[in-house]
């Protein structure tokens, strides 16, 4: 019975005493096993933080942008009207907006006897500064300013203008000078504004003026006026779009 006994016990709790190895294996405090060296601690802490939660990971996508626009103050330009060009922008064509630093106006575009600047000797300049930039050849310039700029015509050796794009190509320039002439308030010129620079963008994006008058398209010729620019919703018509997807359609 005592054999019987002891046969038993050694069955089920094993040898007395203990595996030495047993005491030297080190905890994987990775595992949850307990407590790790200070430097250990740190590392699993780390591996922790940077987890990602459980369940399938979604990667943030980066937003499909159509094209980048270099926002180029030339002088100066308010920080109330930059904005409202960019928003407008983004709205419209789904652009990223880069603005740069002022950049000094052109002295060779300057014409003395009205004290204007030449539209299109400012594109000539921001060709010059998209150059030097490395800017990309898909990628727009607008200039934007406070002084009067002007173009000469077949009539006029120098005519006022609100903006001037190139159909298509790559630089157009916006001046808030006229823009603010008999504005209701500073709302009033920062929407008259950022509609120009939507329409004289959407001239880089090939879009010629359209008659989409019943829509109020911001592609709408001035007409020697500032009425079509009031009187416009801000917003592609549906033919102006239509033209830009083809133009310049969004990365699929």
């Amino acid at each position: 019975m005592v054999m019987m006994a002891l046969l038993l016990f050694l069955a089920v709790f094993g040898p007395l005493g203990c595996d030495p190895r047993a005491r030297t294996q080190p905890i994987d405090a990775s595992a949850g096993g307990g407590e790790a060296s200070g430097e250990a601690r740190g590392e699993t802490e780390a591996t922790v933080r940077a987890a990602p939660p459980e369940g399938p990971e979604e990667a943030d996508e980066a937003p499909k942008v159509r094209a980048q626009v270099y926002l180029v103050p030339l002088k100066a330009f308010p920080d109330d009207l930059l904005d409202a060009v960019e928003d407008a922008l983004v709205r419209e064509y789904s652009v990223e907006v880069i603005r740069r630093e002022p950049e000094p106006l052109p002295k060779a575009a300057y014409y003395p006897p009205r004290k204007r600047y030449k539209a299109d000797r400012l594109l000539d300049h921001l060709d010059r500064l998209a150059f030097e930039w490395g800017v990309p050849e898909d990628a727009k310039v607008l200039g934007v300013t406070e002084v009067d700029i002007s173009v000469t015509t077949d009539e006029y050796p120098d005519w006022g203008i609100y903006g001037y794009g190139r159909t298509p190509g790559q630089v157009a320039v916006v001046s808030s000078k006229r823009l603010k002439r008999k504005a209701k308030d500073r709302g009033h010129v920062r929407f008259r504004v950022a509609t120009l620079a939507v329409h004289e963008i959407g001239h880089t994006f090939g879009l010629p003026h359209c008659d989409e008058h019943e829509q109020r398209c911001p592609m709408l010729d001035a007409e020697g006026g500032i009425e079509n620019t009031d009187s416009s919703t801000g917003k592609l018509a549906l033919g102006c779009r239509a033209r830009l997807n083809r133009n310049a359609p969004m990365p699929k």
